[in-house]
């Protein structure tokens, strides 16, 4: 396996093990005057807003998570495009 290879299976594990660690401490800790985690709840708005559904409590460590989350999957999607104009360059 290559450093590219590697590197862009560490950031997209990374990037999806923040994004989820962020969801489930939204889950844990929701507020109790908002109806119960469901199918019918948009897991983009709870993601992008977590302080309409969270206590205040764990909010920072929650943006966090979202934030490192989003930048290290991010991560992986560029070094992939870098990889396909290397490749498609070289050509």
């Amino acid at each position: 396996m290559s450093t590219t290879e590697s590197s862009f299976l560490g950031l997209l594990l990374s990037g999806t093990l923040a994004l989820i660690a962020g969801m489930f401490l939204t889950r844990l800790h929701w507020r109790p005057d908002i109806p119960p985690y469901d199918r019918q709840t948009r897991v983009l708005d709870v993601t992008l807003h977590p302080d309409r559904y969270v206590k205040d409590a764990p909010l920072r460590a929650i943006r966090s998570l979202t934030l490192v989350g989003a930048l290290l999957l991010a991560g992986a999607a560029g070094l992939v495009a870098y990889e396909v104009l290397r490749v498609t360059l070289s050509s």
